[in-house]
């Protein structure tokens, strides 16, 4: 059962553990003649909307289009997760002795576990935004509007996964681990069912690893931000394993996923946003040195 369960997992981990390395967007002449064309916050605006699709098009070729440095990365992401599918059982197990042992674990984790969940983290990004467009802050307003289009990435992409795999939740048969994979598809949909066959891989983790990939790149002058935002994003994933929600290469490959699309957003939406333009800080006219550092 381990070497079919194995070869199902890998197949699916070969494709969607290319999300982890993505391709250089580049940006054509025309386009950056094109961001002076627009009024200020309506350039920002459209360079956010049509950047989501191109960045869309990007994480899903991904693993089409991988170079020999990308492909160490993409056969280390691929052996690291075919190892932890091998043993996520036993690892399971280990979790759930040493949560007996110390009660603290079962108090704790509920709590840490909403760290991932998407609503709170789509209402942190918007704290950001928001704080930005109030206090005139154009680094804490990008890191929202960044960290809700990783969020979408990320949530689409996860969604997409889970109903292909079609893998079975710890929880279901007391850590058991089986794969229905698409068929699946209309199974979780069945009376009671719906999160049963959904654990393949971790959307908690996918997601509070996305935006800490996000405020940890923005915010990487102060040293102690992405400690703590990769730190928090940690607990939040191996949470998902004390609640009995997800197996560890679920965790694994999420936090992989979450911090590969968050590096890509904020790369690419920085590298559009330098060619936007701002009003400038006396108002009088127009300055065309928007950059995010």
């Amino acid at each position: 059962m381990q070497l079919r369960k194995s070869a199902a997992v890998l197949l699916l981990v070969c494709f969607f553990s290319g999300q982890a390395v993505f391709s250089q967007v580049d940006e054509s002449e025309e386009a950056e003649k094109a961001a002076f064309e627009n009024t200020p916050g309506k350039k920002i605006i459209n360079t956010y909307v049509s950047g989501f699709f191109r960045d869309e098009a990007e994480m899903w070729s991904a693993p089409f289009h991988l170079d020999w440095e990308n492909l160490v990365i993409f056969s280390t992401v691929l052996v690291g997760a075919g190892l932890l599918v091998a043993n996520d059982e036993g690892i399971y197990e280990n979790f759930k002795l040493y949560q007996s042992r110390n009660p603290w674990v079962a108090k704790v984790s509920p709590a840490v576990t909403m760290l991932g969940d998407w609503g709170v983290d789509c209402g942190i990004a918007g704290l950001f935004f928001l704080g930005g467009l109030l206090l005139k802050d154009q680094k804490a307003r990008d890191t929202g509007l960044m960290a809700w289009e990783t969020l979408l990435h990320t949530g689409l992409l996860v969604q997409v996964v889970k109903h292909l795999a079609g893998r079975q939740r710890p929880q279901v048969e007391n850590g058991l681990d089986y794969w229905y994979g698409p068929g699946a598809f209309f199974k979780r949909y069945s009376q009671g069912s719906f999160s049963h066959y959904d654990s393949f891989f971790s959307g908690h983790t996918v997601s509070a690893w996305g935006l800490a990939t996000v405020i940890a790149e923005n915010y990487k002058d102060h040293h102690w931000v992405p400690i703590a935002c990769y730190s928090l994003a940690t607990l939040a994933g191996l949470s998902r394993v004390t609640e009995d929600a997800h197996w560890l290469s679920d965790v694994f490959l999420g936090a992989v996923i979450g911090y590969a699309v968050g590096k890509m957003v904020v790369r690419n939406q920085k590298k559009r946003l330098h060619w936007a333009p701002s009003l400038s800080p006396g108002g009088a006219g127009l300055s065309f040195s928007y950059e995010i550092k």
